[in-house]
This record gives structure tokens, sequence and C-alpha cells, in this order.
């Protein structure tokens, strides 16, 4: 046996051994969020970074921004298994949530970017996000005069991506942050701020189910990667799924990655085979608002993430032995749902009509449904053109029988108002989230009523169109879902 492989091995033993002995002393409360020094933020820093957060000019189809997969209210993630991705792609992942980013040491599910000024621009340029060039996307907004005056006022130069990704950074760092939870109040002294179920999760958290492990430090993790034992996900079995897990490999130089068959976790950065099928351990922070779970989504409950650990995972090649069967009770389960509940922090207090950048529409195409529906309806992003969604996550279009349905008014109150929750088509059931679109994108009636028309007139629908009128009947307060 080789000295390396047995310092490795007594390392491993070493850390199962001290996890259960590790304290509430090692998780909480959180501190004031760390700054970047060269990166300070003020006022002028956090309207520029905040308008650039939600300006669908920085996504090349003009019709994805920042909040695309990062909804304010839905944890600042997407309540999918799989996110948005750039029109013409596919996701693989969830998105993680960006609550809390400025305190962690690692980005991404892989960790490829950091800090989060390079990340920024990254995602920018990334053709499964945005897609945009960045020289492009400076000289469009050194076009734009009100922009022009928010980065110089933010940072005293012309747009520019070294600030662009600056200015985004600082607004995520200092804006996206949670209050105090019930967690926080109690290690802070308020021994009534967490109900007796929450006291007895945090000693298991922390003792017999060893979580503490690996989700340690006041952000709840540590920021580093693990194999935890996942299964393959049938999810990403598909063909178009499998086309974007090889995309990615060969974008990121991986060798043999005609052979990629499912997500390589951490892999894909190091190439190192000992990090295949390692993701970054997320926050635990605000559970209840980021579901689903794990890197691709496929427990949308807690109750199915604690199940998963309580018999030990998947048990897949490389699992971190850390991951083993704890033998909850139900009571136990209980109390440790308690604490992972008593985690929940109040959100930053954000609508994101307020600052959505209204969409330009060429003039004499407003009222054309299959321009808004790839333009300024960002209905695209998730639907795609042809119809037909995206498998297991966003559901088809084409010969939907909720389409074609009476008058059209269900899909115009979507459009509105947005839709969550579980759908079963043509036998296959999808996590069908849509946000408020309507609103978000300011959407007028004529507008909502041409895309919901050229949806229910498009790929074999062959339903009546939607009025103006209808559109507006739905927005009276009882038409709310």
């Amino acid at each position: 046996m080789s000295y390396a492989f047995s310092c490795r091995a007594f390392a491993i033993l070493w850390m199962i051994l001290i996890s259960p002995g590790l304290g509430a002393e090692s998780i909480g409360p959180l501190p004031p969020v760390p700054s970047n020094p060269d990166n300070l933020p003020n006022e002028a820093r956090m309207t520029l970074g905040r308008a650039l957060f939600f300006d669908n000019r920085i996504s090349a189809t003009g019709t994805m921004n920042c909040a695309s997969c990062h909804l304010p209210h839905q944890g600042w993630t997407v309540h999918t298994p799989i996110s948005p991705a750039n029109p013409g792609r596919v996701e693989r992942r969830n998105s993680p949530t960006l609550l809390n980013v400025g305190y962690n040491k690692a980005l991404i599910w892989d960790g490829r970017a950091w800090p989060l000024e390079k990340q920024a621009i990254g995602s920018t340029k990334n053709p499964i996000h945005k897609g945009q060039d960045i020289d492009k996307l400076m000289a469009l907004f050194n076009g734009d005069p009100e922009m022009v005056k928010l980065f110089e006022a933010a940072y005293g130069s012309k747009p520019n991506a070294a600030d662009y990704g600056k200015a985004l950074a600082v607004f995520q760092r200092h804006f996206i942050v949670t209050g105090d939870s019930d967690f926080d109040r109690y290690m802070k002294g308020d021994k009534q701020a967490m109900s007796p179920a929450a006291v007895r999760g945090m000693t298991l958290f922390t003792g017999k189910a060893g979580c503490v492990a690996c989700h340690s430090g006041p952000n709840l993790t540590d920021s580093d990667f693990h194999n935890i034992g996942l299964a393959a996900n049938p999810m990403l079995a598909d063909d178009v799924h499998q086309e974007i897990l090889r995309f990615d490999a060969k974008r990121m130089e991986v060798p043999n990655w005609e052979s990629i068959n499912i997500d390589p976790g951490r892999f894909l950065v190091t190439k190192n085979a000992a990090d295949l099928n390692k993701f970054k351990t997320p926050t635990l922070r605000n559970l209840q608002d980021t579901f689903p779970y794990m890197h691709d989504g496929r427990y949308r409950t807690l109750d199915e993430v604690i199940e998963y650990y309580n018999r030990g995972g998947d048990g897949a090649p490389g699992q971190d032995p850390r991951v083993r069967e704890l033998k909850l009770s139900a009571s136990e389960k209980g109390d440790l749902k308690a604490f992972l509940m008593a985690l929940r922090g109040s959100l930053p207090d954000i609508r994101m009509q307020d600052w959505v950048r209204p969409v330009d529409v060429e003039r004499g195409k407003a009222l054309d449904g299959k321009t808004l529906f790839e333009g300024k309806g960002t209905c695209v992003n998730c639907h795609q053109r042809d119809g037909n969604g995206v498998p297991g996550t966003f559901p088809p279009l084409a010969n939907n029988p909720r389409v074609t349905a009476g008058d059209g008014s269900y899909v115009a109150r979507t459009i509105i108002y947005g839709r969550e929750g579980r759908v079963e088509i043509h036998g296959k059931v999808f996590d069908a989230v849509m946000p408020p679109i309507g609103e978000q994108q300011g959407l007028s009636d004529e507008e909502i009523a041409a895309i919901a028309s050229y949806v229910r007139n498009s790929w074999g629908n062959q339903a009546d169109g939607v009025s103006p009128e209808t559109v507006r009947e739905q927005r009276q307060p009882r038409a709310q879902p």
C-alpha cells in the first residue's frame, strides 16, 4: 500500500470520526457579507448592477437576462429541475440559488468560474446561457446614453467588460442577502427562536446525521466538491440532453468528450478522474424557496432529500464514504427537517417588474405573435421554436390539450400571472413553472393576445385565437391562479 493512499484513507476515516463532534458553533449565524476591496459597494454601483441583471440585451437573442435563471420570487433560482437556456440550446442542470452568494468560496456546480466578477462575464458569453459577444454588448451600451451615465457614475468610465462584471458582482454580493433566520436569532441568544423540534434537529445535523461534515460555516456549505453517490439521471438520457452534455465537455476541452453521457461535475474543470461526479456543496439556507434540489433538480421536496441521505445514497461509483446509512427514525427525520426549515431568512425586497428594461420591438411587428414569442415575450427561452418544449422540464405546446381547450383564457391567464405546479400531458409529468411574463416584460393586452393566438394556432394545435378582450377579462383579480 502506497504512502499517499494510506494518508488519503486515514484522512477520510478521520473526517468520518470527527464529523459528529462538530458543534453548532461551526455553522452560524451569518456575519456581514465579505467585500472585494477592489470592488467596494456604493449606491451607483448597486444601481448599475441591478440594471444589468435585468437587462435582456446581455443575451444574444435579447430574450434572456440573469433573472431568467435566477428569479427573485423563486428564491433567486428557478423551480424547474433543469433551468432555461439560450434559445437553440437546453440546460442540463438546475440554477444554483444566488441567495448569499457573496459568502461562497466557489461558484457554479463545478466551480469553473471565480470570483463573481469573472463568473458574470463567463455566463454572458457561455453559449448555453446567454451566448452574447461581450465586445458587441459594450458597443451597444456605449450607444445608450442612459447606460453610459450609469457606468460613469459607478466606475468613472464608459461601458467596458471589466466594469460590467464588477457591477453585476457587487449587486449579487451585497443585495442578494437574506435576513436573520430563526436559527440566526437562536444562535445570537434568543433560545425561543427555534422550536424544540428544530433544536433537536440541529443536534442531529451536527451529530448523528453528520450533515455538518460538508454543510459547515455560516452559509451551511464548505464550498468544496463531493460525490454524494447519485445514480445517473434518466431525465438526461434523451438525445437532446446527451448532445448538450457532450457540447459542454467539448467546450471544457475534456479528453474523449465524444463518450460523455453523464454530467461529469468537477471533472470538467480539473480533468482529474478523482473529481468525476463531484459537485459543489450548496447552501442550505432558505431551502423552502430554492427547490428543487441536487445539481440536476431531481428531488422536489426536502423529504425526498432527507430520505436519500437516510438510506445512504444511491451507491454510485466514487460515492463519498461519509454518505452512509443513517437509520433515522420518522421522528428524527421530522426534527431534522424542522431544523432545515428554521434556516429560512427574509428575502431581499425587490419587484422584478420595476427593473426589467422595456424591450424594443421593431415597428410594425409589435402584434406579430411569432415575433413576440421569440423576442419580447421570451417564451422561446423555455419552449423553443418547435413547440416540443424540453424533455422532462418544460411541457410541450404542440398538441397540448391545455393550450387548445376553451377560448384561450387559460393561455392568456398563464402569460399574465404565470403558473407553478406539476402537470401531466400525454402521460408525462412536468414540473411546470412559468413566471408572470406579461407583468415582467410589460406586455400589453394586445401583445399577450397575439402570443396566445400564435401558440394556439401553431404546431398542429389548430385552435381559435385569443382576443384582447379575453386578456382583459383574465386580468381581473378573481382570475388570478
